[in-house]
């Protein structure tokens, strides 16, 4: 972290600097902007007390920006990402590699040394952890899982844990299948805090590259979840279910057991999905009835 020329920022986006060659010292809001600080902004704006910010924004905006043409300007196509990318390469101190001294970490461990791991860890025998990758605190990674690189997981997640299978005696006492798979989890995958991730039964749960999920969700036993999908906070996905590359699953969503979630599909906030999802499907609300079908259902409610 430290202080950086509106030039070294353009460089770095490879876009076009319009106005004063300004020193960028932090990030700030565009509703709330300070001193010689970064924004971006997504739609036009009015003018601002502040006389010396950059602003990420596209062409069209700078275009209206007649009555703010004294601030300095980085024209990009997609303003909040630009911003990401800036905020993580100049202002985001780079996490320095250590093992937290309360951790417990089997001496089996294949430990990359680039990783850290925080206070209060459990990382247990056959595990596998990559270049690059950040373990919060209070984490237990069970037996064999191996985690890629660059990954970011979060305080309290529990990862390669039995999953819940039983059968049933004659006078349906419970018996428990054992789980004798792992997890498997690519690179830049993000797993959120308090969230689980199962063990597989017999072959291992896999989380692909990308794949970015949130706090207090649920990731069953076998489940596949494909690149750069998103699970959102506190859905739950059970067992055996395959959630294709790019989808959206969003908050407090269940999806049952075997069920298949085409490529580019979303589930919306809440709802229970008994059936397959087509890709780039939306679905909604119990039983994951398709998006339009529900409106069309609603505005006929309406009308009665």
């Amino acid at each position: 972290m430290g202080d950086v020329k509106a030039s070294e920022i353009a460089a770095f986006l490879g876009a076009e600097l319009v106005g004063e060659n300004i020193t960028i010292y932090s990030v700030s809001s565009l509703s709330n902007p300070k001193q010689n600080t970064l924004v971006f902004a997504k739609k036009p704006f009015r003018q601002v007390d502040v006389q010396h910010f950059l602003v990420l924004c596209t062409k069209a905006i700078l275009q209206e920006a007649d009555s703010v043409s004294a601030l300095s300007y980085i024209v990009v196509k997609n303003p909040r990402l630009a911003f990401a990318k800036v905020v993580q390469h100049f202002f985001v101190e780079k996490n320095q590699s250590y093992i937290h001294p309360t951790a417990v970490v089997a001496e089996d461990a294949d430990i990359h040394p680039s990783v850290s791991i925080g206070a209060y860890c459990v990382v247990e025998s056959g595990v596998s952890i990559s270049e690059g990758t950040i373990i919060k605190n209070h984490v237990v990674i069970s037996e064999n899982v191996k985690i890629g690189k660059f990954c970011y997981i979060k305080s309290g997640a529990v990862i390669g844990e039995e999953g819940f299978g039983f059968d049933f005696e004659e006078d349906k006492t419970p018996v428990r299948l054992p789980h004798l798979g792992s997890v498997e989890i690519g690179d830049h995958v993000e797993i959120g805090s308090n969230t689980t991730v199962a063990r597989g039964t017999l072959d291992n749960t896999v989380i692909s590259d990308h794949v970015k999920i949130d706090d207090q969700v649920f990731i069953a036993h076998n489940v596949t979840i494909k690149r750069s999908s998103l699970v959102i906070a506190c859905a739950q996905i059970s067992g055996s279910v395959v959630v294709n590359q790019n989808v959206w699953v969003g908050p407090n969503s269940s999806i049952i057991q075997k069920t298949k979630i085409g490529e580019g599909a979303m589930i919306g906030i809440g709802t229970v999905v008994t059936s397959d999802v087509e890709a780039t499907q939306k679905v909604m609300g119990f039983s994951g009835v398709p998006l339009k079908t529900l409106l069309r259902f609603l505005k006929v409610l309406r009308r009665d």
